[in-house]
C-alpha cells in the first residue's frame, strides 16, 4: 500500500506536458527576441510592448543615475515620452552579449544602447547590464542598469 501511494504521489507531481530542457543557446535567443520586441514596442509607442518584457518587482538604474524604484515608475517614463512625440528620444538597447547561467534561473545582458532625437540625430549614447530571470511565462527582465557615455 505504501508503494503505490509513493508512486501515486510521484506521479502526480508531474507536470502534465513535459517540457524538454532548453539549451542556452535557445534561452539566449528567447532573451535576444524579447529585446527586440522591447526596442520595437519603443519604436512604436507601445507601452504594452515595453512592459510585456519586464518583470513585476523591476527596478533600473537609468544613464543619468536616478533609481527607478518599480515597473510602473519605469513605465510612466515611458509613457511621458510617448506622449510627446514631437521631443521624446527614441531608445533603442543593442546587445552584445548574453550569458545565461548555469546555476540558477537568471541570464546577464550587457550591450550599449542608443537615444535618437525625433529628427534622427543622435542624443546620447552608453553602456548598459540587465539581469534577465525565467519565471513561470518565460524570460523577464528583472533590473537595469544604463550608463551614459556621450550626451550631444
Amino acid at each position: 500500500m505504501f508503494k503505490s501511494a509513493a508512486l501515486l504521489v510521484i506521479l502526480l507531481s508531474l507536470p502534465a506536458h513535459p517540457q524538454a530542457a532548453k539549451t542556452p543557446a535557445q534561452d539566449e535567443a528567447e532573451i535576444r527576441a524579447a529585446r527586440s520586441f522591447s526596442n520595437k514596442s519603443i519604436a512604436r509607442r507601445n507601452l504594452l510592448g515595453v512592459g510585456d518584457s519586464l518583470d513585476t518587482d523591476f527596478n533600473a538604474i537609468v544613464g543619468d543615475g536616478s533609481f527607478v524604484a518599480t515597473r510602473a515608475e519605469y513605465l510612466r517614463l515611458f509613457k511621458q515620452d510617448f506622449d510627446s512625440p514631437r521631443t521624446a528620444i527614441r531608445y533603442e538597447r543593442i546587445a552584445d552579449t548574453v550569458q545565461v547561467s548555469a546555476s540558477a534561473p537568471l541570464a546577464a545582458e550587457h550591450g550599449h544602447w542608443i537615444g535618437t532625437k525625433p529628427d534622427g540625430s543622435v542624443a546620447f549614447t552608453g553602456t548598459y547590464m540587465a539581469m534577465w530571470r525565467h519565471g513561470p511565462v518565460g524570460w523577464k527582465i528583472r533590473s537595469e542598469l544604463y550608463v551614459t557615455l556621450t550626451a550631444r
